[in-house]
């Protein structure tokens, strides 16, 4: 056990779930997830979880669906385990733990941190997060959404003419086809991923472009954005 002034870390014993996910279909998995807690209710009322996912088809706001399907039934999700990077960075903006081996190739230890920090570094590793703002809803036109000393989460459609805005980065899993802004306070390591993407306009750190008519090289492709020496870049992914 160590032992500080304020604080003492000890071991736990008590019980980790994994429930290993097979399925992306949020239906089926409400029915049968409600099943197991009804069935099951001094096992797992209250209990931690880890969502093992390997359906390769699993995208973010089917993640942010199940955790919700597992608060409804009085589980709690601590963390996932998987090997999509979609669903790995939805984990951290949302807070969950992420379990596991990287989704770097299989080398030894050393040379795999070597590749991780010296030829792959994490644009985001210089910067302090704090829970991202997560709206669920569509964003309607003429509205605003702001999302101040955090990234932003989107999880609903954005109509057109309506403003998303972050601090941050900002991360849409539905059709985008208004106004977004990451890095407004000026981070320039900020970044825009969009999963369908038909904006009017993209903005990192004030750099900008308008879309009076969207490339067909863009139109509802998933798209990330960033800087690179100081100009937006466009990658399909």
């Amino acid at each position: 056990m160590k032992k500080s002034n304020l604080i003492e870390v000890k071991t736990q014993t008590e019980a980790l779930y994994t429930l290993k996910v097979l399925t992306n279909n949020t239906d089926d998995l409400l029915t049968e997830i409600a099943a197991l807690a009804n069935n099951n209710k001094k096992q797992f009322q209250h209990a931690p979880v880890i969502l093992e996912i390997e359906n390769k088809h699993f995208q973010a706001n089917e993640l942010a669906v199940l955790v919700e399907i597992l608060t409804q039934n009085n589980m709690v999700a601590v963390g996932i385990r998987s090997r999509k990077q979609e669903l790995i960075d939805f984990a951290k903006f949302s807070g969950l733990a992420v379990f596991g081996k990287s989704l770097t190739p299989s080398k030894p230890k050393k040379s795999n941190k070597k590749y991780t920090e010296d030829k792959a570094p994490n644009p985001h590793q210089d910067k302090v997060y704090q829970a991202p703002k997560i709206v669920a809803n569509k964003v309607h036109s003429s509205m605003q959404v702001l999302a101040k000393d955090s990234d932003l989460v989107l999880l609903g459609t954005v109509k057109a003419d309506a403003e998303v805005m972050s601090y941050g980065s900002v991360s849409a899993y539905k059709e985008v086809r208004g106004k977004v802004f990451a890095g407004i306070s000026g981070d320039e390591k900020s970044t825009i991923f969009i999963q369908s993407f038909n904006a009017q306009l993209i903005s990192i750190a004030g750099v900008y472009k308008k879309f009076d008519v969207v490339p067909t090289k863009l139109y509802a492709r998933s798209v990330m954005i960033d800087l690179d020496e100081g100009k937006l870049r466009f990658q399909i992914i």
